[in-house]
């Protein structure tokens, strides 16, 4: 039987509160208005963010219904997975969306449920879904990141200390509880260089790639 990941706690990005997935809507309903720009409203759509199977990292952003997908593809790749200027793209099932195409044309239903995958080699797939909508100004930028979970590291593979690097040797052979150190046992793990070492980060794409946060 597959163990549940736990639903890591967040912070909110706009006021710095903590929270947890479950109550981070109701938090943002108030927050996200209170900390709008001045200026015209218009309508905004906010979305969640999840790696595919998971719940352990998430993140909210909301977007300009106006705006291309391409701002909240950048958003993303800032935030949690930009490491060698990989492909991305939005899919609907097996459909593949335009980066051109306006947010609110393709994402503006609450409850829809859409694909996000980055890097077509070694493929991070985040499940996204439309939380809602509503007025408000974001200024001149088109798209803003809400809250995501705080960094939970693992725990080094030898002690209880908070883990600060992983052996992607290890993760890829399907160790994954033999991968993480901290400062002190990585130098003395057996199979790994400093070349083959990644920091522990807080992002979905930990591990793969040249991913380094």
């Amino acid at each position: 039987m597959r163990t549940r990941q736990p639903e890591n706690p967040g912070t909110c990005s706009l006021c710095g509160a903590g929270s947890t997935p479950r109550k981070i809507l109701s938090h943002l309903a108030t927050c996200a208005p209170a900390h709008d720009a001045p200026g015209r409203g218009r309508t905004l759509v906010q979305l969640r963010f999840r790696p595919a199977g998971g719940s352990r990292y998430w993140l909210h952003l909301e977007a300009g219904a106006d705006a291309p997908l391409e701002d909240v593809d950048a958003l993303l790749r800032n935030v949690w997975l930009e490491c060698c200027g990989h492909l991305s793209a939005f899919f609907v099932g097996r459909e593949e969306l335009s980066m051109e195409a306006k947010v609110g044309s393709v994402l503006a239903v609450p409850g829809f449920r859409f694909d996000y995958k980055y890097d077509f080699g070694s493929t991070t797939v985040l499940a996204g879904a439309v939380v809602g909508t509503r007025k408000g100004s974001l200024g001149t930028v088109q798209a803003r990141l809400l809250a995501r979970n705080n960094f939970a590291p693992e725990p080094c593979s030898k002690c209880s200390a908070p883990a600060s690097v992983l052996c992607t040797v290890c993760l890829e052979s399907g160790e994954a509880e033999k991968a993480f150190f901290c400062d002190q046992h990585s130098q003395d793990h057996h199979c790994s260089t400093w070349e083959t070492f990644l920091p522990v980060v807080n992002s979905p794409r930990m591990g793969v790639c040249g991913y380094s946060g």
